[in-house]
């Protein structure tokens, strides 16, 4: 398992925001047709209505797997995929989440493994998060 540093996670904000930048609208485009499915299937829409649909939104779902996948073979955790990121790091020798989210210009909060984006704190001293690397 790769543990980040603050410095190393925050080197890949840049790819992260691009990436994120061509992947939230197809999310949202994904949300709009689960919409659209539950709307065709409360008018009992058969396949031949929603077969199409499906199709579409399966393809997306593929395109942004694909795009977030580099990220994960890299030790980065996606947490949702409009946006939402954990880095695997030590601080003061224990194992926590750096956390970062689009639209942040740069890691600046860590939690607890189980804390979630809820549990997030401000990192005060970002020496306390030491990048390391697991067999």
């Amino acid at each position: 398992m790769r543990y980040f540093g603050v410095e190393e996670a925050n080197r890949l904000i840049p790819l992260l925001t691009r990436t994120f930048e061509r992947v939230r609208p197809w999310v949202a485009r994904v949300q709009a047709i689960v919409r659209e499915l539950e709307s065709l299937q409360d008018s009992g829409a058969g396949p031949e209505r929603t077969a199409p649909v499906r199709a579409e939104r399966d393809a997306l779902f593929e395109r942004i797997r694909a795009e977030l996948e580099q990220f994960q073979d890299l030790g980065v955790e996606i947490k949702a995929a409009d946006g939402l990121v954990d880095f695997h790091s030590l601080k003061s020798g224990r194992p926590v989440y750096l956390c970062w989210r689009y639209g942040e210009s740069a890691v600046t909060h860590w939690h607890e493994l189980d804390g979630g984006f809820a549990g997030r704190q401000l990192i005060v001293h970002p020496n306390d998060f030491s990048p390391s690397y697991l067999s």
